[in-house]
């Protein structure tokens, strides 16, 4: 069987690719031709490369697919909207295509993201309807899951949807390394004393729910929330990310509102000005804070068995562990 990866060179991406070598899969990625792809060395991998809007590449990692995990996509709460459309929207046409073109696929695995719902202030289930707030991913990971479904329905792609909350574990740029540096730096603040769940997950549960889905008949044509069943919260997190890096200062607490007008006022001042830096702040990230990410699973762990086995304290464990070794600390300091 030959499974395809795309986003290798990301965290998702780059984990799910090792545990598929690990269990003996033939696996192919596509990666841009710029990816650094050296975390991957050493393993047997076919690699194609290519990006989402470069057809003959697309073919080529598509020929002979069985299983595609669509892992690749722009993550950020802040950017201009023509690379999120081209990232996310555009480009999971074209690969939805290709998939559609090869006749082979019996599985595509698309990675979406809780923030389609638009976080709102109540954790909800996956019945409840997407919500454009205006926010540039939230808008083109719902855009993109119109299109899986659209393939689906119009073309009979066997798709499955996947929208994990908070992903952490070692080489997570975004959460592990990202957030470190805040904390060492003294410059994270807990937002509405940090009372609200994170939703989190480890990244290996979370590839385990993604295996689990890929397999499962009753998962064509379904969307599944991944996250752990603890309910930690956003203070306990960062506390005991803090404490593991030995961090000297505690976060200080921002009010919500207070949070929110200033997130607001700076992504009104960099808009105004072009700046084309990431603001301080952005109320995606405020609100991603301060509501309740603690989504049901309660599908996932009927129709896909979805048990993580790892879990939040021993996730932390290892991601520590990461973190201080020397991959960790070169990732800290670059």
């Amino acid at each position: 069987m030959t499974i395809v990866v795309t986003g290798a060179s990301g965290f998702i991406g780059g984990e799910l690719t090792r545990m598929l070598v690990e269990r003996g899969e033939q696996v192919r990625i596509l990666a841009r031709p710029s990816s650094n792809l050296d975390p991957l060395d050493g393993l047997p991998l076919d690699i194609v490369r290519g990006e989402l809007d470069d057809s003959p590449a697309l073919a080529r990692a598509m020929s002979a697919a069985d299983v595609v995990f669509h892992c690749a996509a722009l993550a950020a709460d802040w950017g201009p909207w023509s690379d999120f459309e081209r990232a996310n929207v555009s480009g999971v046409k074209n690969l939805l295509q290709a998939a559609v073109d090869a006749g082979t696929v019996q599985r595509f695995v698309h990675v979406s993201t809780s923030d389609v719902y638009g976080y709102p202030r109540t954790a909800v289930d996956e019945s409840y309807p997407l919500r454009d707030v205006g926010y540039n991913y939230n808008r083109s990971k719902i855009m993109s899951e119109r299109l899986v479904d659209e393939y689906l329905h119009q073309f009979g792609l066997p798709t499955t949807i996947i929208r994990p909350v908070t992903v952490f574990g070692p080489r997570s740029f975004t959460f592990t390394v990202g957030l470190s540096r805040l904390l060492l730096d003294g410059d994270l603040p807990f937002l509405a004393k940090g009372r609200a769940r994170a939703g989190l997950i480890y990244i290996d549960d979370l590839i385990e729910g993604m295996i689990s889905a890929a397999s499962e008949p009753a998962a064509i044509g379904q969307a599944y929330n991944l996250r752990d069943p603890s309910n930690i919260t956003w203070r306990e997190s960062l506390l005991t990310l803090a404490d593991g890096l030995g961090a000297s200062t505690r976060p200080r607490n921002i009010p919500t509102p207070v949070a929110v007008l200033a997130a607001f006022g700076l992504e009104t001042a960099y808009s105004l000005f072009r700046i084309k830096t990431r603001p301080l702040l952005t109320r995606q990230v405020v609100y991603a804070m301060t509501r309740d990410q603690g989504y049901p699973i309660e599908k996932a762990e009927d129709e896909l068995g979805f048990a993580p086995t790892i879990g939040v304290d021993e996730g932390f464990r290892r991601t520590i562990e990461w973190l201080r070794s020397a991959e960790g600390q070169k990732a800290l300091t670059d």
